[in-house]
């Protein structure tokens, strides 16, 4: 069948029917996550847990100062989101401030082999800091759907931070690439010096951080003990102001919805837009049971994207986890501190996101986002009921290609009838609206031909065939649950990742 070649092999574990199962971005996440699941935790539990532990385990990619969404939905209840994404600060400001916002061009070639035209701009500095969502967003998320004590949630993530954690090949890439941003300050570089020089991060004050959560001497952003520290630093050129933190309100919002030959598909809905350009350019494409077209799914998702796009929508590095429990719910977090602004909120090594380094935030055009709006982002948690009746939850990080690896794996589930880890692996495809097109190999003779067309007829220079599959076309973390309660967790192992499978005698296996 054309377009079936994998240029990735994705980690994968099964476990039989009342098993919980995890996938996501490092074995500290899975661990952690599993660790609650065993002491009776619900996937939202392991989510938050796993969430808190990828601050050390994945540091450039998740933070307490950034933001993010979690679809949750059981066997029988509708699918929620829980938006707790970042705000554009500013309420309150007195007078006309200059926000300090300094520019870094990362090439995606330090990671590897690329194809050309692989270079991205970030932004960082205190002026790039918009108001972080993940600390109240996380708490929220426990408390609507959580069963176990605040402090056995933190506790994995606690021990995790002040015992340090080994980091992979794979998030040392990461490092690797925003390392000039990273070292904008003082603060950043002290806490970031030591995973640079030895691959191990620790992070002490961010224990400090969990207990003080635990304990209830935080209880979110605007808690005198993080909001002093943090506003006391941030008037060395940032944006934020205590009336900033004191409105944030994490959001319940109804997942958009679609359907397709029989499979029902729920994910992140306005204002983010990652979403409704999936659903969009799937409405767009012709079903052709057993067949993945790339040349329409990249004309598709261009189109999608020019019609779905808004101002202040975020497009940069994010992490995913997806979580199974026992009674058959899912969770589907995504979150993301930008690629960091190189500040720290002192006194509790908190890094702090870069969300307002996007160039479509303030343009030219005086259409720009007001103080306490939330932005949006391409981050597209996915909750999918086949059409035989299995249940997954996926995501993925990978900046503005998350909408093209979601499209990709939902085709491959939907239309060419994969199975979860078949989808994950294939190869993808992903273009912006000025081209070129980016494909992974494995693509047939025929496919490649059909990208071409595309790209000619819109005037783009042609596609970009890389050579290996690579972290740029994102990694979607999966579980799902089949008809006959099978558990499944596959872990893209573009994007380092990792499963972990709670068996009903109390068994663990992690891979």
């Amino acid at each position: 069948m054309p377009g079936m070649s994998a240029p990735a092999t994705p980690v994968r574990l099964q476990g039989p029917p009342g098993s919980a199962a995890v996938a996501a971005g490092s074995r500290e996440v899975v661990a952690a996550a599993l660790e609650v699941l065993a002491r009776g935790g619900s996937a939202v539990d392991a989510a938050v847990a796993g969430a808190m532990a990828a601050v050390v385990s994945e540091p450039v990619l998740a933070s307490l100062g950034g933001g993010g969404f979690v679809l949750v939905g059981g066997p029988e209840d509708p699918p929620q989101a829980l938006d707790f994404f970042v705000d554009v600060p500013g309420q309150g400001l007195v007078g006309d401030a200059v926000p300090d916002v300094r520019t870094v061009i990362v090439d995606f070639a330090r990671t590897g082999t690329a194809a050309g035209n692989s270079e991205q701009v970030f932004h960082g500095g205190w002026g790039t800091v918009a108001v972080p969502g993940c600390l109240d967003g996380l708490l929220q998320a426990h408390e609507r759907w959580g069963r176990l004590d605040r402090e056995e949630i933190v506790a994995p993530a606690a021990r995790l931070a002040r015992s340090g954690a080994e980091i992979s090949t794979g998030q040392r890439v990461f490092l690797h690439l925003v390392t000039d941003l990273l070292n904008l300050t003082e603060d950043s570089r002290a806490i970031f010096a030591e995973v640079e020089r030895t691959g191990r991060y620790r992070n002490d004050a961010y224990g400090g951080l969990l207990d003080a959560v635990a304990s209830g001497a935080v209880r979110g952003i605007a808690s005198p003990a993080f909001a002093e520290p943090l506003l006391a630093a941030a008037v060395e050129g940032g944006l934020l102001t205590s009336a900033d933190l004191s409105a944030y309100r994490p959001m319940v919002r109804e997942p958009l919805h679609a359907s397709r030959s029989g499979a029902q598909v729920w994910t992140n809905p306005s204002p983010s837009v990652g979403g409704s350009i999936v659903l969009a350019a799937l409405a767009l494409i012709a079903v052709t049971p057993g067949r993945f077209d790339p040349g329409a799914a990249v004309d598709a998702l261009v189109s999608a994207t020019t019609a779905q796009r808004r101002r202040g929508t975020v497009k940069t590095g994010t992490t995913h986890l997806s979580v199974l429990d026992g009674d058959g719910r899912l969770a589907a977090l995504t979150l993301s501190n930008g690629s960091g602004s190189g500040t720290v909120v002192p006194h509790w090594g908190v890094a702090l996101n870069n969300m307002l380094g996007e160039e479509d935030l303030r343009p030219a055009d005086g259409h720009a986002l007001r103080p306490g709006e939330r932005m949006g982002s391409m981050m597209a948690p996915t909750l999918v009921r086949t059409t035989e009746g299995g249940r997954i939850a996926l995501g993925t990080g990978g900046s503005e290609r998350i909408r093209s690896a979601v499209l990709s794996v939902l085709l491959r589930l939907i239309d060419q009838g994969l199975p979860l880890a078949d989808a994950v692996g294939a190869a993808r495809v992903h273009a912006s609206e000025t081209g070129p097109v980016h494909a992974e190999p494995g693509w047939s003779v025929e496919d490649r031909e059909r990208m071409a067309e595309v790209a000619r007829a819109r005037g783009w220079s042609g596609v970009e065939t890389w050579s290996a599959a690579n972290l740029f076309f994102g990694g979607v973390h999966a579980v799902e649950v089949a008809p006959d309660g099978t558990v499944d967790a596959v872990g893209d192992s573009r994007r380092t990742g990792s499963v972990g499978i709670l068996r009903p005698d109390g068994s663990t296996a992690q891979a």
